[in-house]
């Protein structure tokens, strides 16, 4: 079996279920400010699965009687269809979760498009929700 198609598969199951509602807007660097890249239209209610990394840490010391304890970590991702793009996003256009509407404006950090059905966007925070 082939691991990468079968955790493909897995993915694209799981977000025609549990989806949340993405929005990605083009933006453009210059040295002093951010625009919106008028080349590249906004992508509107793209559904895909958004993801924040729990880390386990120890609390309280590391003694051996406290239990770990998961938290929200910092790493976020965000993964879409590769067919529901009009065009391939890249480092510093930012990301929203319209479908939770407390969460914040991301940018995006990296791109990884070597899956085949799926591509995969690590997430910062850029500003919080309103």
């Amino acid at each position: 079996m082939d691991i990468r198609a079968a955790r493909s598969r897995l993915v694209h199951e799981t977000r025609s279920r549990m989806g949340d509602l993405i929005t990605i807007r083009a933006k453009l660097r210059g040295e002093m400010s951010v625009a919106d890249d008028p080349s590249r239209p906004a992508m509107l209610g793209l559904k895909g699965r958004f993801d924040i990394d729990p880390d386990l840490e120890f609390l309280g010391g590391r003694d051996r009687g406290m239990a770990p304890t998961r938290y929200a970590g910092r790493l976020c991702t965000a993964s879409i269809p590769r067919a529901d793009m009009a065009w391939l996003p890249k480092t510093g256009d930012q990301c929203e979760v319209t479908s939770r509407p407390a969460e914040p404006t991301y940018s995006i950090e990296r791109v990884v498009d070597d899956l085949p059905e799926v591509i995969v966007f690590y997430l910062s925070n850029l500003k919080a929700a309103p």
